[in-house]
């Protein structure tokens, strides 16, 4: 009789005290936490080369950049979030980029706003899967789609139309 002794290392489960912790480990230590709350990773780091001195010209011009696009993403998620105005998932916009967060993993919807922000303030999602809310075609900020309208067959297959997704 074969006799298999399967074995497996023991799952952690981090408990709160510790999912909690996030940032610098100790007054004068340069170990710092960071934890994932939505794959309940917790990662450790040590920070080295600490900066001197005040930020160059660059700095304060990424830093000023960094700003305003974070009011302009806070604005667009309170203009869309759920609330009794927007209904209980929020607009249309709002729960494709909930879809897109699950999507590519990430642990905020304000990464996503802010992936999809151009300079202007305004958000445009990619061209939505259909298993996204609001099916195929593009999905702007305010909540609104364009559907593509396909482009009828002339007959002649040969001919590649670069608008049209390939199979």
């Amino acid at each position: 009789m074969l006799n298999l002794n399967l074995k497996s290392m023991a799952k952690i489960t981090p408990i709160d005290v510790i999912k909690g912790i996030s940032g610098k480990y100790g007054s004068g230590s340069s170990d710092y936490f960071a934890t994932n709350k939505s794959s309940n990773q917790i990662h450790l780091a040590k920070y080295q080369n600490k900066p001197t001195g005040e930020p160059t010209a660059s700095q304060r011009e990424t830093i000023k950049k960094f700003t305003e696009q974070a009011k302009q993403a806070s604005a667009w998620l309170r203009s869309n979030h759920p609330s009794a105005e927007n209904g209980a998932k929020g607009t249309e916009a709002y729960q494709v980029a909930q879809a897109l967060k699950r999507q590519l993993h990430l642990s905020n919807v304000r990464q996503i706003v802010i992936k999809y922000m151009d300079e202007e303030g305004n958000v445009k999602f990619p061209t939505a899967h259909p298993d996204l809310p609001g099916g195929e075609g593009e999905q702007t900020g305010g909540g609104g789609s364009t559907n593509p309208t396909p482009t009828p067959s002339t007959g002649d297959e040969d001919e590649i139309d670069p608008s049209q997704p390939s199979l």
